[in-house]
This record gives structure tokens, C-alpha cells and sequence, in this order.
């Protein structure tokens, strides 16, 4: 979406607005009859700076005189609406693909093709987050003397790293951040698409960069790289997209696999994903957890808001409550009836987690604070759609010591001979 502007941007613009109606009318005068455009023209000059906000502000004087009658949405009605001949020559469509389960075992999610893309068509726009220097990701240990990082020991790489461009001559990394190319898995063997710079006169793109340093990169803190995931082939509706991340990461990644090892404690690992894909199947209580436990990482959440001095109790469950913010539960006790069509229905009482509970456990607390020690709280009759399990913050797989990092390698015959440094 980048700098497009969405209703909640036209509201604050017409908040704005009004605010300046006012002052138009408290200082409009006929000694000054160009007060109003000189103002206007003055707010347009110090708000040159792109935001959705920005955007959605009146482009021209003329264009105030109907925003103030009409609305901002209204009058910027004009310039959303394009001509079929434009689109095709300008038009960049988001939703060429979307995501899903992979078709490679193992990989998780993929992107796939949401209509035909024919051969150098545009899969996807990736416009780029640039990282001058690759170290910025790293992950350093904590020294227990001094509780800061010592940045001679490295622990790990953040994950992002995983879905940047890099080149083994550079320091620099490029992020896309448009979250459907971020589906696009792995195939060095039958890729179906390709990553291209962007054309020129493409938004957040200034092709001059290219020929700049990265001394120069560092500096700028816009976004002014893009690039264009492109079909190298016709892409038949419903098929995985693929791209080649380079001989480097292919080696780097058979490399890793044949050294991978369990992490300790593993053997009984559990996804909190796996209990919410099935909603049919009972939860566990508590003290049937006692001989019959889930993996450390599962934790359940109930909808329920503490706040300091909230009292404690019971409270039986209402619709409403789908409202409140997520909170760490227990469930306490289960019990099921059958629904008109014969299903099994479960119901759950559940107490939610205390100070001692959640502190130091990666367990998320909403807005607020934890419910003391020694107080409880109680939530009854719970539907099973209301509770949701979940992973605790940093034990799924991409967060393990082992996990593999390793950037995707953009091909050196696009990649500027400015930005090598190393």
C-alpha cells in the first residue's frame, strides 16, 4: 500500500479541516482576501514529505475549497480513479499471489499464483528495506556482569535476515516488505520467476541509487530501492511461485541439514498451531495435564482485561467479551453437550494466570498489569472458539540457537559494483 491513504487518514484530514476553517474564519478578512490560499499554500510547502496522512491532504488550493464542503475522501475521488490504458501501463497488482502451505515438504507457507501470470509478467512488487551493514542483524550475548551485549560473542542472527538480498562482496542487505514475495520459497532446479530492478518512474524507487555507494546508502533514511519479482514462464492459477535464492544459499542450506541436530527437550514438541487447526478436539484440563502434559511451549489465552485494582471473582462468559484483549488462562474443568445438528460442543472454565505465572515465562500480558498473587479470577462456560493456544514468545522452530540464517543472494550481474565493499 505504501503512502496510499485509507479511511482513517481521511478522518484525520477532515479533523484537520475543520480546525482550519476555523481559523480561516477567525482571521479571513477583506484587508487580506489571499489569506486562506497563502496559508494553505504554506501548510502544503511544510508538508512535503510523503505520509498517508500527507497524502491525503487537498493537493491544490481549488481542491480545499471542495474538501471543506465535501470531505477530503470525496474530493480526492478524481485522482483515485484511472483509465484502463493507465492501469496496464502504470497498475502494479498486490494480490497476484497469496499465501499457502508449500508444496515442498517442510518449508511451511509458499506463494501461489491467485490468477495467470503470463511469461515476464509481474508476480509481485518488492520494495526495499536497505540494511548497509549486515551486523546490524546480529545477535549478541548478554554479558551477566555488565547486563550489556558483548559483541564479541555472537549468539545468533535475527530472523529477518532470512528474507533480505545480499551479495558475499557486501555489507548490504535488501528487505522487501510487501508480505506476499515474502511467501516466495526456494527452487534452483525449475524456477518459475526472477527478481528484476523495478522499472523506472516506479513509486519508492530512484534508479540513481543504483550508481551511488553505500557511504551514501547510509544516509538515507526514505525508501528509494525496488525491485520486481518477475515470471519467467506462464504461471498457471493455484501454482507455486518460485525463485532461486543462488548457488551460496543452496550450498549453505545442504550444509546445515547434514550437521542439524535436535535441540534438547524437543522429542515432545507440540505446535499451539496444531490445537487451534481443530477445534473439535478437547482441551486438556489442568490436572489431566498433570499425566498427560503438552509440550513446555503451549499456553493457552482467554479473553480477559486486568487492570490494578480490578477485583477478583467469577464471571461467567458473554459474547461480548470477544472484545476484551487476549490474557494466559489455565483451563480448569471441561464439559460438552450436543448442538441440533449432533455435534459435540465444549465448553471451558478457566483461571487466568498470575504475576508469579507470567513473569519470566515469554508469556504476552495486553495492556495492563498481571493479576496479583494470590488473587483469582475466573472465567466459566467458555466456547472453545474463545480460547486460543498459542506458542510462548521465541520457542518455535525459527527461534531455536540452531535455526538456520542465511539472506537470499541477489545475482551479480544486477547487483551495482558501487555496493561491493567486502
Amino acid at each position: 500500500m505504501g503512502t496510499v491513504p485509507l479511511p482513517d487518514n481521511f478522518e484525520i484530514v477532515d479533523d484537520f479541516l475543520k480546525r482550519f476553517k476555523k481559523l480561516r474564519g477567525k482571521y479571513q478578512q477583506s484587508h487580506n482576501p489571499d489569506f486562506t490560499k497563502d496559508l494553505w499554500d504554506a501548510i502544503s510547502f511544510v508538508h512535503n514529505y510523503e505520509t498517508r496522512n500527507t497524502n491525503a491532504l487537498p493537493r491544490a488550493y481549488e481542491d480545499l475549497q471542495e474538501a471543506l464542503v465535501v470531505g477530503s475522501a470525496r474530493s480526492f475521488l478524481p485522482y483515485s480513479v484511472r483509465s484502463l490504458e493507465w492501469l496496464k501501463d502504470h497498475g502494479r497488482c498486490m494480490d497476484n499471489i497469496r499465501p499457502g502451505n508449500s508444496t515442498i515438504k517442510q518449508a511451511g507457507r509458499g506463494a501461489f499464483a491467485s490468477r495467470f501470470i503470463p511469461k515476464g509478467g509481474l508476480v509481485a512488487p518488492g520494495p526495499l528495506l536497505h540494511i548497509p551493514n549486515k551486523t546490524a542483524l546480529n545477535i549478541y550475548e548478554i554479558d551477566p556482569h555488565t547486563e550489556m551485549r558483548d559483541t564479541s560473542r555472537i549468539y545468533g542472527k535475527q530472523l529477518i535476515l532470512n528474507y533480505c538480498f545480499g551479495h558475499r562482496k557486501s555489507t548490504l542487505l535488501l528487505c522487501p516488505y510487501t508480505s506476499p514475495s515474502a511467501y516466495i520459497n526456494h527452487n534452483s532446479e525449475s524456477p518459475n520467476a526472477r527478481v528484476v530492478w523495478a522499472r523506472e518512474g516506479t513509486p519508492n524507487f530512484q534508479h540513481d541509487w543504483l550508481n551511488d555507494d553505500i557511504d551514501f546508502l547510509k544516509t538515507m533514511e526514505i525508501i528509494g530501492l525496488s525491485v520486481d519479482f518477475i515470471a519467467t514462464r506462464d504461471i498457471q492459477p493455484g501454482e507455486e511461485v518460485f525463485i532461486d535464492y543462488g548457488q551460496e544459499w543452496e550450498e549453505a542450506w545442504n550444509a546445515y541439514i547434514k550437521v542439524w541436530k535436535r535441540p534438547a527437550g524437543s522429542q515432545n514438541y507440540f505446535a499451539g498451531s496444531e490445537l487451534q487447526s481443530d477445534l473439535s478436539i478437547p482441551l486438556r484440563t489442568s490436572l489431566e495435564q498433570q499425566t498427560e502434559p503438552y509440550s513446555d511451549n503451549v499456553v493457552f489465552y482467554c479473553h480477559y482485561e486486568y487492570y490494578q485494582g480490578w477485583p477478583d471473582g467469577i464471571w461467567n462468559w458473554e459474547a461480548t467479551f470477544e472484545e476484551l484483549p487476549l490474557y494466559p488462562c489455565k483451563i480448569t474443568s471441561r464439559k460438552y453437550d450436543i448442538d441440533k445438528d449432533g455435534n459435540v460442543q465444549y465448553h471451558y472454565n478457566a483461571t487466568m494466570l498470575t504475576s508469579s505465572e507470567v513473569v519470566g515465562s515469554n508469556l504476552v500480558i495486553p495492556a495492563g498489569d498481571a493479576i496479583p498473587d494470590g488473587e483469582t479470577h475466573t472465567m466459566t462456560d467458555i466456547p472453545r472458539s474463545a480460547i486460543e493456544a498459542r506458542d510462548k514468545m521465541y520457542s518455535k522452530n525459527e527461534y531455536m540457537p540452531n535455526s538456520f540464517r542465511h539472506e537470499m543472494m541477489m545475482p551479480d550481474d544486477m547487483f551495482p559494483a558501487s555496493w561491493i565493499n567486502l
